[in-house]
């Protein structure tokens, strides 16, 4: 869905309701709302009103509830993004790399992910407690956030494992991404509270002209990450996971 003419100050793509279509319907009814209100009436309620008393091709009002705009915008944000890492949901990540995997396949443009693991992160638990190990997934997501770019999606796969996806990224590139996160993970750590040093273990993953679906790209990158955390603490050194030959079907590397 297009964003549309907003609804309270809203996106269509958020509230799920464009008044682009009967926009010029709404505007009618508004204006003569205010002609027997005498004062100004807001879109959104000569759209309720529209909705209650005049049947037609527009919304049905039961069909909708009143919220809070605050209340709206905290439900998106709990869908949208993982509470504790600050990075996106696993939810949302899936609809994202669908839609990269389909851009990248029509345009025959690079994409990438890296798959990222906290190494022995039960054992941290185990000795430190859950809330410990809360501030330890706490700071791998601001960590990400401040080394990846604007243009990639870092989101929270599922309990102690985090993907990023990267757009327009060939695998050298992302590998050699891999390898800074990896060399500033030590580093990044001084003086955050954490009772003991944590590393993680990287994977990457790229886009040939094999795979057949998003979760094909995502299990190469899985497949690499495991390779590195059974070892602990590295990036894995071929993309896929594969030796080089392997990736003769790649897209141009970038």
């Amino acid at each position: 869905m297009s964003d549309g003419d907003p609804l309270l100050g809203l996106p269509a793509r958020l509230t799920g309701i464009d008044l682009k279509p009967f926009r010029d319907l709404v505007d009618t009814h508004r204006a003569n709302l205010e002609s027997k209100l005498g004062r100004n009436v807001h879109p959104s309620v000569a759209l309720l009103d529209l909705a209650d008393t005049d049947p037609g091709h527009h919304p049905v009002i039961d069909n909708y509830c009143l919220l809070k705009k605050s209340a709206l915008l905290d439900l998106i944000s709990a869908a949208v993004y993982d509470n504790l890492t600050g990075l996106y949901s696993r939810n949302i990540l899936e609809t994202r790399l669908q839609e990269e995997f389909q851009r990248a396949r029509r345009y025959d443009i690079p994409l990438s992910v890296l798959f990222i693991e906290t190494d022995e992160f039960k054992l941290y638990n185990d000795t430190y407690g859950h809330i410990e190990g809360d501030k330890v997934l706490s700071f791998i997501g601001k960590f990400i956030q401040s080394h990846v770019r604007e243009v990639d999606f870092p989101a929270r796969y599922g309990g102690d494992e985090f993907m990023i996806i990267l757009p327009h990224t060939g695998g050298e590139t992302a590998l050699g991404m891999a390898r800074r996160i990896h060399a500033n993970m030590s580093e990044s750590q001084r003086d955050v509270g954490l009772r003991s040093e944590v590393t993680i273990s990287i994977g990457v993953g790229t886009l040939t002209h094999n795979m057949e679906n998003a979760e094909s790209l995502t299990a190469a990158a899985d497949r690499a990450s495991y390779k590195a955390k059974v070892n602990k603490n590295m990036v894995w050194p071929t993309i896929n996971a594969h030796s080089k030959d392997d990736l003769d079907e790649a897209p141009a590397q970038t």
